[in-house]
């Protein structure tokens, strides 16, 4: 009866395991090492140049940062003061992946012939340009880490060099073309504000005309001021006018016609300045009481809406000849951190990683091979407690290529 207890594999079997097959497995191990090693250096090497660019903008202020401005100083508000005009480092990496900025980069070194695509379609071009160059942002500093490998070291500097330069320019183009639309905005804003302006002042000028208002609260007080010295001098003739009639025992006396018509003339100069102006009647310096409210208001609105437009206007001109500025600059629009430089270590092959994993794989591969043919040779043996079994398959198999 055969043994069908597992067998128990301990260190002595694997050290006389590999002493079996150890020429197998160093041969196995070095040729693969040596054939990897000869690949690895009959490959043409790879060279990398990097560059770290960061946005060198402005704080230009434009009407939104303006305005941001002018609430921070504002109660409640005074913490507001968002940044404006920074571009982030996300559009840096979005220009730089564009199908725009890979088309020049590709007609800029003639990457069909350096790649031996020139027949191939252009998105498979641009895969192959963009698999030959990275971009990597950092989110706190808003800096852009530019990478670009080619074969030769001149040209990856070159090609770093000129990922650089167009990102620059094209930011520039992008940041004018926006100074520019922004500053036709403005043009046309303030047009408007300078014609609303003179409407207002010509509104102002006709109510002024038309009311005699120039100055409501020195007008109002003068009125006020008539108007308590006729009250005065009314008491003072009916004063008078008693006084006359104790004096003369009732009896009325030349004297006291007269004050009657001054009473009557200083009751009709009051109602002159209390009533409501008729239609027709001359402009007067001296505003009527009753009139004086809905006109005080009429003036204080007209003067709030024209300082509210002067105010406007003088933003505006302000703006307008910053956005000229601006849009007439020609500075760089990126920091250069790090700029690039010509490489003088390859990045690719990794001769030793190659070698390295090469190596142990192919130790896999021989252990799993001798490992099948120990198997092999025992499961020959008689003995063994898989031997039928093997006969079994071994037959199964021959009969079947037989059926064949």
């Amino acid at each position: 009866m055969s043994d069908n207890r597992p067998h128990e594999v301990n260190l002595l079997d694997l050290i006389a395991f590999v002493l079996r097959w150890r020429v197998f497995l160093i041969t196995v191990v070095l040729s693969v090492s040596v054939v990897v090693g000869v690949v690895s250096f009959l490959l043409a090497p790879k060279y990398r140049s990097t560059a770290v660019v960061q946005g060198a903008e402005t704080q230009s202020q434009g009407i939104g940062s303006l305005v941001a401005s002018k609430l921070s100083t504002m109660g409640a508000l005074a913490g507001f003061s968002p940044m404006m005009g920074e571009v982030p480092g996300e559009l840096f990496v979005q220009l730089l992946k564009s199908r725009w900025m890979t088309e020049r980069f590709i007609e800029r070194f003639d990457l069909r012939r350096v790649y031996h695509m020139e027949g191939d379609p252009i998105e498979d071009v641009i895969k192959a340009a963009l698999a030959n160059t990275r971009y990597e942002l950092d989110p706190q500093s808003q800096s852009v880490l530019i990478y670009a490998e080619d074969r030769d070291p001149k040209r990856c500097y070159e090609m770093a060099q000129f990922l650089v330069e167009e990102l620059d320019r094209r930011n520039s183009d992008l940041k004018s073309e926006q100074v520019r639309r922004e500053r036709e905005f403005i043009e046309k804003r303030l047009a408007e504000s300078q014609e609303r302006l003179a409407a207002l002042e010509d509104s102002m000028a006709q109510f002024q005309t038309r009311s005699g208002i120039l100055n409501p609260e020195e007008q109002v007080k003068a009125t006020i001021q008539a108007a308590a010295a006729l009250e005065a001098e009314k008491l003072a003739v009916r004063t008078q006018l008693e006084l006359n009639r104790l004096i003369h025992g009732g009896r009325e006396s030349d004297a006291d016609a007269y004050l009657r018509s001054q009473v009557t003339s200083i009751d009709s100069t009051l109602q002159s300045l209390i009533r409501p102006k008729a239609v027709g009647e001359p402009v007067d310096f001296l505003p009527r009481l009753q009139d004086t409210p809905d006109q005080a208001m009429q003036f204080l609105r007209l003067k709030r809406d024209i300082e509210i437009q002067q105010m406007l206007v003088a933003f505006l001109v302000e703006q307008h000849e910053r956005a000229r500025i601006e849009e007439r600059r020609n500075t760089p629009t990126l920091l250069r951190l790090d700029p690039p430089a010509l490489a003088t270590k390859r990045v690719w092959p990794r001769r030793g990683l190659m070698v390295t994993v090469a190596a142990f794989g192919a130790l896999v591969l021989a252990v799993l091979i001798a490992l099948t043919l120990e198997f092999i040779r025992a499961v020959g043996d008689p003995a063994h407690p898989q031997h039928e079994r093997a006969e079994q398959i071994r037959r199964s198999g021959k009969s079947h290529r037989k059926f064949v």
